[in-house]
């Protein structure tokens, strides 16, 4: 039993040794590792910054690489002036061409009767699908009613002429030989011609006629056949034609149409167009694209006592009370 204890006793002395410097050395790796992980880490973050394209950049502005010579902003019109004119018009929108700002509206989604405002989306399908020099056949056209371009029942014209037949003496006829020449005929041509109200987003119109005939389903608001109008100016050929005051087709069997605009503000300066539109029910309709200093602005009337007289209000009011900036 001594022997024992004297053997762990003594036993006890060598254990504790190697113990300590076991965690000597355990700590002496440790901290070797924990060098080399610092050091990686310091290195791995100096390669970072020195190599990243974004954060190796000193902090602040970043310039482009190539400038440009300038830099054009949309300047926007702000009423300096005085409020606008007292209007019978029933729904009234006026809008800055360029930047989409409401310069003025009134009842802008009153569901109201487009009269021959109508053409203006008769043209915008036909447009779309009908080319230039494509032979259009007046069908039944010669029957219609109201304002025609006073077409000769088989006579042949070009899309083109069609168009100013339309557009020019807003002619009841042209839109609806339009309409016949069209893919599926007229039923096929109206329901293209909701679609694309639809495409537009437009809440507050739908057509029953390519002509404007007066209806209780046949209905548009002064905002819907604004962005109707502006939709369509957005193609050259029906910006030239709405501008034209006067003209004289020739179809291809050698008739001759003189037309004449039915838009009388036409001639004035700086009023480029669009369209005008008339029902004992509709009243008096008008949209009218106008220009001064560069700024283009865009109105629609409907159902006004004094579609002109108010259209030129409206165009005095807009550009001698709101500047761009």
């Amino acid at each position: 039993m001594k022997k024992s204890k004297y053997y762990d006793r003594h036993c006890d002395l060598p254990a504790n040794a190697a113990h300590q410097a076991l965690q000597a050395g355990e700590t002496r790796r440790g901290n070797l590792y924990r060098l080399f992980i610092d050091i990686f880490s310091i290195t791995g973050i100096c390669l970072f910054f020195v190599f990243s394209p974004v954060l190796g950049k000193v902090p602040g502005p970043s310039q482009p690489m190539v400038k440009a010579a300038f830099v054009s902003e949309v300047k926007l019109p702000l009423l300096t002036g005085i409020s606008p004119p007292e209007l019978t018009a029933q729904g009234v929108f006026v809008m800055d061409m360029e930047s989409g700002s409401i310069l003025y509206d009134k009842n802008p989604h009153l569901s109201l009767e487009p009269a021959s405002l109508t053409k203006i989306m008769t043209s915008l399908i036909a447009m779309d699908f009908f080319p230039d020099d494509m032979v259009l056949k007046v069908i039944h056209g010669q029957e219609s009613l109201g304002n025609t371009a006073d077409l000769i029942k088989g006579d042949e014209l070009t899309a083109s002429d069609m168009f100013y037949a339309l557009l020019v003496p807003s002619g009841n006829d042209a839109a609806v030989t339009l309409a016949e020449n069209y893919p599926g005929g007229y039923r096929i041509f109206l329901e293209k011609m909701n679609q694309k109200v639809a495409e537009l987003g437009l809440k507050n119109t739908h057509f029953v006629n390519v002509s404007g005939i007066e209806s209780p389903d046949h209905y548009t608001s002064a905002y819907d056949i604004a962005m109707i109008a502006r939709n369509a100016l957005a193609r050259q050929r029906f910006a030239s034609i709405v501008s034209t005051k006067s003209i004289t087709i020739r179809s291809l069997k050698g008739h001759l149409y003189p037309l004449t605009s039915t838009n009388i503000l036409l001639g004035q300066p700086g009023i480029l167009g669009v369209k005008t539109g008339w029902t004992p029910e509709a009243g008096e309709c008008l949209v009218v694209l106008a220009e001064r200093d560069g700024h283009k602005i865009l109105l629609s009337l409907l159902n006004s006592k004094d579609r002109f007289g108010e259209g030129e209000k409206l165009v005095n009011w807009a550009f001698s009370n709101f500047t761009w900036q």
